[in-house]
């Protein structure tokens, strides 16, 4: 343990020696379509920290003090999607989302309680044209109000000016549903899993999807991309080798799914996402991953052996082909160990706590008195 960690720790003990555990306010608390904001949770708990809700409710049962406890520390997920709505495949602007915004800066202004800003995305996903200016500039505009900034993704530490943190591994953190090996297959089964949006860019993948090649798309999706998705399909002959199963996959569904895939798909647009969370179920358990070369898929493909880029969507057939008539050949080790030992749990709770040390220390050395 270095000097500067034991100090952090101390620093952490002395406030709890004060006035019980530090506590971490995290918005949002709940999202009943990712299970991340729990995993979420419960590092932040099992780093020592109490977690409660930062909602209006929570504030008017006495948690507005909290603000005031220098201690304490406000997390911020998905901010910059407050202001607006979504609609129709679209996401709008909303007065009502907008006001609520507008009063969880105020917090951040406000209050004594560090802020931390977890940066997920470069833009609020299906915006377009003014709407998704503005949602980058909320995005900067939020990063420049918290203290500190944290990315998923290594190669934007210097763009957001953040501290990179590891996305924790579904597959690895505490109540993980079990799932069902999969049974060994001649011919690769090949996935693309999740919300079925456009910033996916699942309809350019099916313009050219080879039609000898066997591919399962599931997840939930409006029904304006849906009609879209299934006109190429139709259009192209597909319906044999591709299926849409468009529902909402519950945390235990997409788990299987996931290990059911020989090769997961992510062909996500660069200027959208920093990280795809579906990397996160399937890296270690999935013996190939195909994706779009995006900074953070780019520094993945350094790391492990079974991640290929692709550049444009239009060299898909060719990789997928190449795949498939090599398979199983060519079928690699899942990097579990690997995946481990840079996403698992442990890891992440050491990197977090030493992490969250260093915001309560940084707020005990600013009111330490200075010395002449």
């Amino acid at each position: 343990m270095t000097q500067s960690t034991k100090e952090a720790g101390t620093a952490v003990a002395s406030g709890q020696a004060k006035g019980g555990r530090p506590r971490v306010m995290i918005c949002p608390f709940y999202n009943p379509t990712n299970r991340y904001i729990e995993i979420q949770k419960d590092l932040y708990r099992s780093i020592g920290y109490d977690v409660v809700p930062l909602s209006i409710k929570g504030l008017l049962k006495g948690g507005f003090v909290q603000l005031f406890k220098p201690n304490n520390i406000l997390v911020f997920h998905w901010l910059e999607y407050r202001p607006f709505k979504r609609a129709k495949g679209r996401a709008r602007l909303s007065l009502s989302g907008s006001l609520l915004f507008a009063f969880y800066c105020s917090l951040m202004l406000i209050g004594r309680a560090k802020v931390v800003y977890f940066i997920h995305d470069h833009a609020v996903h299906d915006t377009v044209g003014f709407n998704r200016r503005l949602s980058t500039r909320i995005i900067a505009f939020v990063g420049r109000l918290a203290d500190f900034r944290v990315v998923h993704a290594p190669k934007f530490e210097a763009d957001y000016d953040a501290r990179y943190l590891p996305h924790p591994l579904y597959w690895d953190a505490p109540g993980q549903t079990l799932t069902i090996p999969k049974t060994d297959r001649a011919t690769p089964l090949f996935s693309m899993l999740g919300v079925i949006r456009p910033y996916k860019q699942i309809d350019a993948v099916l313009d050219v999807w080879p039609s000898e090649c066997e591919l399962y798309i599931a997840g939930q999706g409006t029904q304006a991309y849906l009609a879209t998705l299934n006109q190429i399909i139709d259009k192209r002959s597909l319906r044999d080798v591709v299926r849409l199963d468009a529902k909402f996959l519950s945390d235990a569904q997409f788990a299987q799914s996931i290990v059911d895939s020989d090769v997961l798909i992510l062909p996500h647009a660069a200027d959208s996402m920093l990280v795809s969370g579906a990397f996160f179920e399937a890296i270690g358990r999935v013996p190939l991953l195909i994706s779009s070369s995006t900074p953070f898929m780019i520094w993945a493909a350094e790391k492990f052996d079974n991640v290929v880029l692709f550049n444009d969507v239009a060299d898909l057939p060719k990789l997928v082909r190449s795949v498939s008539e090599s398979w199983p050949t060519i079928a690699r080790n899942a990097g579990n160990g690997l995946a481990i030992e840079e996403f698992g749990w442990n890891a992440c709770c050491r990197r977090y706590e030493e992490f969250f040390e260093t915001v309560v220390c940084q707020e005990k050395a600013a009111e330490r008195p200075v010395v002449q």
